[in-house]
């Protein structure tokens, strides 16, 4: 299964700011429940870098004023995925690197989508449902004759 499979949700997850929008806006952004990471855009609309919760925090503790711009405050390091992309492999190296969203890229580095890992893992199991009700339909021998 590819992550194109849960590109609705991961679209409706999407936020993107110019790198030169305040903290401030992106502190109103990620307040919404739904939105954990902002993809920071570059004058092109490529990904600069991305702004997390914890970013914020950590700008915050400074007290720094809250209209710098998000270039001061992003993480310049995009770790990012192509929705073409396994999703299962996908899921597993954000488990495995404590991601709670991954940005989705297409191949200009403009951002298409925003993967959250509860809609990967939601995928992943209604996937493997399907697969042992067919099996035990198989073994059944509902539908063959």
């Amino acid at each position: 299964m590819l992550i194109s499979h849960v590109m609705p949700a991961a679209l409706a997850r999407l936020r993107t700011f110019d790198e030169h929008r305040s903290v401030r806006d992106a502190a109103e952004a990620l307040s919404d429940t739904q939105v954990g990471l902002l993809v920071v855009l570059g004058s092109k609309g490529e990904a600069r870098g991305v702004v997390s919760k914890s970013d914020l925090v950590r700008h915050l503790a400074r007290w720094t004023y809250g209209e710098a711009p998000l270039l001061e405050v992003m993480s310049q390091s995009v770790v990012s995925a192509s929705p073409k992309a396994d999703l299962r492999q996908t899921w597993q190296f954000m488990a495995q690197q404590r991601l709670q969203n991954l940005p989705l890229l297409n191949a200009n580095r403009k951002p298409v989508g925003m993967l959250d890992i509860r809609d990967a893992l939601e995928a992943i199991l209604q996937s493997e449902e399907r697969q042992e009700n067919e099996l035990i339909n198989y073994i059944a021998g509902y539908g063959y004759r």
